[in-house]
């Protein structure tokens, strides 16, 4: 075997800590190619010809990378990225303390090659993995969650097997299918009031606590905050599409771009009681067809505002501009107050947290996601004192679409999101009641339980139906109490991701099931940061 001993070695060790998946069967099959002697130097040639190939795609294979087929499709976007951020993204793949970690392999490797056989031992790792994943499936060790957190109310003495988990995801999707939110229309006596859902690209709890920012810094200016909701996406797309869609059940991706079930739009259903439907973002939308997600998947039929007239604040990853939200913000909330219209319903998108912008106006521009993330929260904050003093009543919504991956883990570097991870979509949702009579200091409610998109849009039908401007809101408990609860399930261009108790599994677009203990186990900032 020579040097292929060291190939399949060092998979085995990388396999063994986490950094790719092994595929036994295939390893062994090109392990017992690449043992066959060769009889002179002709056959050898030809042996190599073949087997550097089958080494470098089952290698690709076994990584944590996206499908081959799939990575060519988002070659094709990969032209739309700066020359700058794809410089960054390059730098991100090197990882110095991988590159430590094979070199002591290697150098181990070429010491004990000299007193032992090395070949033996990498067909007795191969075969040993195939043991190994059945008592994965089986047994797997669940990690303690953390103080405080919000954990699944389903027993962790449950089956893992591939066959249980299939079911399980079938079961899921039909009693989502089965959920629907109608929204009422309010009566004509009640004072009217405006809704503003503010979608926001890349932030999640796992980002905010790799900051180690205090969540109450910013989520502490709402009156309900939603600490264990799930966006079920990791890109932009997706998560719009099902928050527009959110008055039904979390949809399957595979029929996420399907046309919607009747009532199932959520602009739709706000238009029909009686609130005119608009729509803003602090960029154009046509990365990634973002703009045609959102109009024609998405059903907001509302024209697009137009932001000539606000402020440059950065440059997108893909070279185009992105504007100031407050600056978008107010200049449409300017044109709202000279409308005449009782209700309004806003769908504003920001991408001002995405990987790869870069801030422009300065000497020396900060454009470090934590100073993005800070000129966010100001620009919103901001707003949100500009609609207090207009003395208009306001439901502003505040939901992620996903997180920014800040940290990476041994799957997925830095920024990538192929994997939709729970530190990817574990996600912040806020609502705030500007000028709402509320007791002071106002209690803020928290709702802990598992959820997603049908219960933020429980809670909105809630408050139409229920004028929370009406007279003063002592308790939140009717508009939050008994919500939809949903367990943990995201996908991402077939990945699939599954909490089962305390345990996150996921399926790969092939069908396998793996376990991802490890990497979803980290503290859950959302449920244990101090209340103030």
């Amino acid at each position: 075997m020579g040097l292929w001993s060291a190939y399949f070695l060092v998979k085995l060790v990388l396999y063994a800590l986490g950094y790719m998946a092994l595929n036994p069967w295939m390893n062994l099959a090109l392990a017992i190619f690449t043992a066959l002697p060769p009889r002179n130097a002709r056959q050898r040639f030809a042996k190599n010809l073949i087997a550097v190939p089958l080494g470098i795609l089952l290698l690709y294979h076994d990584s944590w990378l996206p499908p081959i087929a799939q990575a060519l499709a988002q070659a094709q976007i990969l032209r739309a990225f700066t020359g700058s951020y794809l410089l960054e993204l390059a730098g991100r793949l090197i990882s110095w303390k991988l590159l430590l970690e094979l070199a002591a392999m290697l150098a181990i490797y070429a010491l004990a090659r000299r007193k032992l056989r090395m070949s033996t031992f990498a067909f007795l790792g191969i075969l040993g993995v195939m043991v190994a994943p059945h008592a994965q499936f089986w047994a797997v060790a669940a990690p303690s969650p953390p103080a405080g957190a919000a954990t699944s109310t389903v027993s962790d003495d449950v089956n893992l097997g591939p066959a249980a988990l299939d079911a399980r995801l079938a079961r899921f999707y039909a009693e989502q299918n089965k959920i629907q939110i109608r929204f009422p229309r309010p009566a004509a006596e009640q004072p009217p009031f405006d809704i503003l859902i503010l979608h926001v690209c890349s932030l999640s709890w796992d980002d905010l606590r790799t900051l180690q920012l205090a969540p109450d810094a910013f989520f502490g200016h709402f009156d309900v905050v939603l600490s264990n909701f799930n966006s079920a996406a990791s890109y932009s797309g997706p998560a719009a599409i099902r928050l527009l869609r959110g008055a039904c059940g979390q949809t399957a991706e595979a029929r996420l771009y399907d046309p919607a079930g009747n009532g199932c739009f959520v602009m739709d259903g706000l238009q029909n009681a009686g609130f005119e439907p608009h729509w803003a973002m602090n960029h154009d939308g046509h990365f990634g067809n973002f703009f045609g997600d959102v109009r024609d998947r998405g059903g907001l039929a509302a024209v697009l505002e137009d932001n000539t007239g606000t402020t440059r604040a950065q440059q997108a990853f893909d070279g185009t501009p992105v504007y100031s939200d407050y600056s978008v913000l107010s200049h449409w909330w300017a044109k709202r107050q000279a409308n005449r219209a009782p209700r309004v319903a806003l769908y504003y998108n920001t991408i001002s947290l995405h990987d790869g912008n870069r801030v422009v106006g300065t000497d020396h521009p900060d454009s470090s996601y934590a100073a993005r993330f800070a000129r966010l929260s100001s620009d919103i904050a901001k707003f949100m004192d500009e609609v207090r003093a207009s003395g208009r009543r306001v439901i502003l919504v505040f939901i992620a679409e996903h997180g920014a991956a800040l940290d990476g883990d041994r799957r997925q570097i830095q920024g990538l999101r192929e994997i939709p991870t729970r530190a990817i979509a574990h996600v912040p949702v806020a609502i705030a009641l500007i000028n709402a009579a509320r007791p002071a200091p106002a209690t803020q409610s928290r709702i802990d339980v598992p959820s997603s998109y049908p219960a933020l849009t429980e809670v909105l039908s809630r408050l139409i139906a229920t004028n929370p401007f009406d007279k003063p809101v002592t308790s939140l408990d009717p508009y939050t109490g008994a919500l939809p609860q949903a367990d943990f399930v995201a996908e991402n261009n077939g990945a699939t991701v599954v909490q089962v108790g305390t345990h996150y599994m996921m399926r790969s677009p092939d069908g396998a099931w793996s376990s991802l203990e490890g990497i979803d186990g980290r503290p859950d900032l959302s449920a244990s940061h101090d209340r103030r």
